[in-house]
């Protein structure tokens, strides 16, 4: 999903008064567009589950590690030979200030926040994720908008929630950590995710959904854990 330099700042302006897209990339032109990419389905965590030397090498933050390297050589083997600068940035890179993904999601067309606090996609629901930040030295022209994948939905997520936490006002996360620290079920899945109509043919397997649920437990708990 395509953003230009204007678009960037103003998603980031709530965040920061320094995060402008001129900043994040070093060079003669310097930076004029960016790409936010996403991945939704099953594939992109089937092929990191099969192949990914990652997955079994006994480091911490696996998925990770891979998004970062797969990312990376796909963008620098599109982008290198057309004479494109360009710099990556991720959801887990910790930088200061962190990139706002959804604010950026949001100014590149993905509708607002749902009441799971994640944002549903009209093709893939709550399946999918943010990936990496490409941004580049050329201007991009704006794609157009996904829309509001929640628009005119009765939120059957809502009454599936067995914690409270998904409400129509917005997620309430203590409600949700609360709930998954008393709550096996919670731990390693999420019903009321499971019960959102937006693309359910690309549901995570048990596996990658009981992967990133693990991820996702309130601290107090992480230890007793199976590592991922």
């Amino acid at each position: 999903m395509p953003l230009d330099a204007a678009a960037f700042d103003a998603a980031c302006a709530a965040v920061s008064a320094e995060l402008r897209l001129a900043s994040l990339l070093d060079g003669a032109r310097g930076a004029a567009g960016a790409v936010v990419v996403g991945s939704g389905g099953r594939l992109f965590f089937d092929r990191f589950a099969r192949e990914a030397p990652e997955r079994g090498d006994g480091a911490p933050n696996p998925l990770d590690r891979y998004t970062r390297r797969v990312a990376t050589d796909v963008a620098r083997g599109v982008l290198a030979g057309r004479g494109v600068a360009h710099a990556m940035y991720f959801p887990f890179m910790g930088s200061t200030p962190a990139l706002p993904f959804q604010r950026l999601g949001r100014a590149a067309g993905v509708g607002p926040s749902s009441p799971l606090g994640l944002q549903v996609h009209p093709a893939f629901g709550p399946w999918w994720a943010y990936r990496a930040l490409i941004v580049v030295d050329v201007a991009l022209s704006p794609a157009a908008p996904l829309g509001d994948a929640c628009a005119g939905c009765p939120a059957p997520c809502v009454g599936a929630c067995p914690g409270g936490a998904v409400r129509t006002t917005g997620f309430v996360i203590p409600a949700c950590h609360t709930h998954r620290l008393a709550a096996p079920p919670c731990q390693l899945s999420c019903a009321a995710r499971i019960a959102c109509v937006r693309g359910p043919e690309h549901r995570y397997s048990d596996e990658q959904l009981a992967f990133h649920m693990r991820a996702s437990m309130p601290r107090r708990r992480l230890s007793a854990q199976p590592d991922s």
